[in-house]
């Protein structure tokens, strides 16, 4: 258990754990009926809670949803940490780990990316999102400022670059998708019908893609540095 968690009083443990259900419930029914259809009573229903504890929360519908896609971007934040912040890895390594992580992530909870896509307007208007966003492109950005030369890095070029290479990942993941005939799930269900195999076929499919369109193209100015091609 966390320390953090571990100091709290029985109390505050006891009404930490209750928000976490209610939002891991709303998360769940977010996902399968959308912002718009979902209500709070299927939400506390899910929780196996009373509508009115999710008020003594919560105090509106918008308010839990912010913290649902809060909570999801915090996900990828803490996905890109864990893979990119290790000085002693170089670029492509430290890129493979998180692209890996971060498609298992998607694969495992695409109801919610869907989501997310469809309720991206919402976010942008967020404090919580409009800390998170920069902080993650820098988190992204890390590997490529301690590998790739500083030359090459002009003009926030490490967070564009980090902003591409995330890009790629979710484009790849919403293809694989379209192709597996998966075109809007998130009115379906909550969870993708692919076996545990399958999913690592296409992480591993979706990995080589990115070597060959990043790794081979983006990274090779490690290679080159300054040097000009005729």
């Amino acid at each position: 258990m966390d320390n953090t968690i571990q100091q709290l009083s029985r109390k505050e443990r006891e009404r930490l754990f209750k928000r976490q259900e209610i939002i891991q419930a709303a998360r769940e029914v977010f996902s399968l009926r959308g912002f718009t259809s979902a209500t709070l009573d299927e939400i506390a229903e899910k929780a196996e809670f009373g509508k009115g504890t999710l008020y003594s929360y919560f105090q509106s519908k918008d308010e839990l949803f912010d913290t649902v896609l809060a909570d999801m971007f915090e996900e990828f934040v803490s996905i890109a940490a864990e893979a990119c912040s290790d000085p002693e890895k170089e670029i492509e390594e430290s890129y493979t780990d998180f692209a890996r992580a971060l498609l298992r992530h998607l694969f495992e909870n695409y109801g919610m990316y869907y989501l997310l896509i469809r309720e991206m307007h919402k976010m942008e208007h967020q404090s919580h999102f409009a800390t998170l966003f920069p902080n993650l492109l820098l988190i992204i950005a890390e590997p490529l400022k301690r590998n790739l030369p500083a030359e090459n890095l002009k003009e926030n070029a490490a967070e564009q670059l980090g902003f591409m290479f995330l890009t790629l990942i979710l484009s790849l993941f919403r293809s694989s998708l379209h192709i597996l005939g998966q075109r809007h799930c998130y009115e379906q269900a909550t969870t993708l019908d692919l076996s545990s195999d399958e999913i690592q076929h296409q992480i591993d499919h979706n990995i080589a893609l990115l070597r060959q369109v990043y790794f081979n193209g983006v990274l090779s100015m490690k290679k080159t540095g300054n040097s000009r091609h005729t």
